[in-house]
């Protein structure tokens, strides 16, 4: 029984110890236009956050009613539903895929709306 235990607490600080290493990043994408479009990629097993921000919007302040962010899902990825957080001075949209697949990598495509400037 001192075996288990000892074998249960071990695993669990390795896996805690992994889980550390392997956070997700996040990853800035910047759009000076009024649409953006990226393609991505994520590497086997792996999780990203991408915060979609517009610039060049001038005196246009960005709302979740005059911008929008699409994260596409494909085969062996799921992504989060864009979300408009209206944090900080710099406002943005973000969302999170994950790649499902153990072997390949995956390209999840991004399209990001901003407003026109004034």
């Amino acid at each position: 029984m001192r075996d288990l235990i000892t074998f249960l607490v071990v695993g669990g600080c390795a896996l805690l110890w992994a889980g550390t290493t392997v956070a997700s990043p996040t990853v800035q994408l910047h759009c000076s236009q009024t649409s953006c479009s990226y393609t991505e990629e994520i590497g086997p097993s792996g999780t990203k956050t991408y915060q979609g921000y517009c610039d060049g919007t001038g005196n246009t302040k960005v709302t979740k009613g005059n911008s929008n962010m699409v994260c596409h899902k494909a085969k062996g990825l799921t992504c989060t539903i864009g979300w408009f957080p209206q944090i900080g001075e710099h406002p943005y949209w973000s969302c999170t895929c994950t790649n499902w697949n153990a072997i390949h990598d995956a390209h999840p495509a991004i399209n990001l709306s901003c407003p026109a400037p004034s």
